[in-house]
């Protein structure tokens, strides 16, 4: 088969998937890969031979639109911006995925994460092609979780659900149809999850049912829950990231070995306001709790950023900063982590063993901390509180005692292995129904 992944957003939207085409492709199956522009190099590494497609994602989350609009006080702004930011790069993909699928000539499927899923069900739908869908998180009418903090039950959760499913489909209604139009297809009457459920695509659940008891029963075999997606060890070692396979960056094992396993901060693509302040409050709760950090700076500029930021008053025997890190090298070295609730990262840091301060930003973030909460294994706060007197070291405090640590080793050991969940998303993929999708 010929399977073709159209894959946009953030490295944490695109890297999973990543590990899905190589596993097709040592099995056979031919890949072609098309990422946002900005994660080309990073697809390149791997070996995926990939092309740009969409836009690109690191300028979007460090645009005003995001960082400014998103979170205006006024109500019509917000909303404004939640539409523009829903539809962002949707012109981009059509046509580029377009492009993609006249240059490779015959296609089977196209393999899609949850961000720009509109379009390209409309293009699979457009060309007769069969699909399937990554989700990193829920995001389907489901009674077992909640998108709402705080609330329970099986039928307010569905509600919640449902209203969530029409809030969204009015956002993005005329920016669909107008996608629709430019390829000649229908207008849509019902919004994208109804679609896809009644086409029998598949919608592969890239996250471990131990979480979320119940939902597979629920959901049955066409959202299969895979388990968190990871690359092996050849593809990390291939990205050449500090920590990749034996290796650490040049004075990042002699720092890890002097002292006790410190705890992880990385906030993964997410921009963070005031990095100073971020720092000066990791620096803070470190002295006050007795503990080490090391602080990854994953998208964000911590120039010069080489044990301490000069001008911080960081002590950098307490608190090391380094550029990206490979998670599955340095986790298992830390004892607790502080991250922004992303999938993969909350995939890593359960598979490490390790409780969590989620400091969450938006999207399925609250819903990661309130799902590592209820499992004892972790707590959550808005990330732009962490930098507020005595938050950070607070929450920490909560997770770094030796109840809440031999849970966190309790459920990462009942995860389903990286490898094992790899190996289930490509089934799921390679046995995708190929039913025409309608509008």
């Amino acid at each position: 088969m010929r399977h073709v992944l159209a894959l946009v957003g953030s490295r944490g939207d695109v890297q999973p998937a990543l590990a899905v085409g190589l596993e097709l492709r040592r099995r056979g199956h031919e890949v072609v890969t098309g990422v946002a522009p900005n994660l080309v190099p990073l697809a390149e590494r791997l070996g995926l031979d990939p092309v740009p497609l969409g836009i690109d994602s690191a300028a979007l989350l460090g645009s005003d639109l995001v960082r400014r609009d998103m979170r205006s006080p006024h109500p019509v702004r917000r909303v404004r911006a939640l539409r523009a930011v829903a539809a962002a790069g949707w012109d981009e993909l059509r046509t580029g995925l377009l492009a993609l699928l006249d240059d490779v000539g015959r296609a089977d499927t196209v393999v899609t994460g949850l961000l720009g899923q509109e379009v390209a069900a409309a293009v699979a739908e457009r060309r007769g092609l069969g699909m399937a869908a990554l989700h990193y998180c829920p995001v389907r009418a489901n009674r077992v979780v909640s998108p709402v903090s705080g609330l329970r039950g099986p039928g307010a959760t569905r509600a919640a659900w449902a209203l969530g499913e029409r809030v969204r489909w009015d956002l993005t209604r005329r920016a669909e149809n107008d996608q629709r139009g430019e390829l000649g297809l229908g207008r849509a009457r019902v919004h994208l999850p109804t679609r896809l459920r009644d086409a029998g695509v598949v919608e592969v659940q890239a996250y471990d049912p131990a979480l979320v008891p119940g939902l597979a029963d629920e959901w049955g075999p066409r959202r299969p829950l895979t388990g968190f997606l990871a690359l092996d060890d050849d593809a990390r070692a291939r990205l050449g990231e500090a920590g990749s396979g034996a290796d650490l960056e040049e004075g990042l094992a002699a720092w890890l070995d002097d002292g006790d396993p410190p705890v992880y901060v990385g906030f993964g693509s997410m921009p963070v306001a005031d990095l100073l302040a971020l720092l000066a409050a990791v620096d803070a709760a470190c002295a006050e709790l007795g503990v080490r950090a090391l602080v990854s700076a994953g998208w964000n500029d911590f120039s010069a950023a080489d044990g301490g930021v000069p001008g911080s008053g960081v002590d950098e025997r307490r608190v090391r900063v380094v550029g990206a890190v490979d998670h599955a090298a340095v986790l298992p070295r830390c004892r607790a982590a502080v991250h922004h609730g992303g999938a993969g990262t909350t995939g890593a840091v359960l598979r490490a063993g390790l409780p969590a301060v989620v400091g969450w930003y938006s999207a399925d973030q609250p819903m990661w901390g309130d799902l590592l909460r209820g499992a004892g294994v972790g707590v959550a706060r808005r990330a732009s509180t962490l930098t507020q007197p005595g938050v950070l070291a607070g929450a920490l405090a909560e997770v770094l005692d030796d109840a809440t640590a031999a849970r966190a080793v309790a459920l990462g050991a009942r995860l389903v292995p990286a490898d094992r969940a790899v190996a289930a998303a490509a089934d799921a993929v390679s046995g995708v129904f190929s039913g025409a999708l309608s509008g």
